[in-house]
């Protein structure tokens, strides 16, 4: 097996280019970028959140869900991938039928930014996690007050 070890330095260029294609719609391109930094270092994280960030994009939310608990089980201060865990759960709150459900998903949601914006040091992170809370008060009030199945 070929040592990639000079190519080290390029992840940040990989992944960076992964986000555009995802940004872009371009999957293909995106899984390839990804893989190769998978090639260059089996162990980084940014391959299953990238992983993660594409059944996002597609709104497949539980490949999107597993995925970003694949990256906080290796790194439990990964705040970014708990923000965007955060946005996974309260869009899979939408997406179920039961209130019960929609409440248990939401709350999750709320809990995961709030130790987001309580421990991130990225600004650009706390506001992800800020925008998804808020988002959040708004179902939640809107689920409670309908008591019925759906937003």
């Amino acid at each position: 097996m070929a040592s990639f070890e000079k190519y080290k330095k390029d992840i940040p260029l990989l992944v960076e280019a992964g986000l555009i294609a995802i940004k872009q719609g371009d999957e293909d391109s995106a899984k390839k970028l990804f893989e190769g930094v998978h090639a260059i270092d089996p162990a980084n994280p940014n391959v299953n959140m990238g992983y993660a960030l594409i059944a996002l994009h597609k709104m497949d939310l539980s490949v999107a869900e597993r995925k970003f608990n694949e990256v906080i089980a290796k790194d439990k201060t990964h705040y970014q991938a708990k923000a965007f865990l955060s946005f996974t759960y309260v869009l899979s709150a939408i997406e179920v039928k039961d209130t019960q459900k929609q409440l248990s998903y939401l709350k999750k949601g709320a809990d995961l930014a709030e130790e987001v914006i309580n421990k991130s040091d990225l600004q650009s992170t706390r506001e992800l996690a800020q925008s998804v809370l808020d988002w959040e008060t708004q179902l939640q009030e809107k689920a409670q007050a309908t008591r019925a199945p759906g937003f």
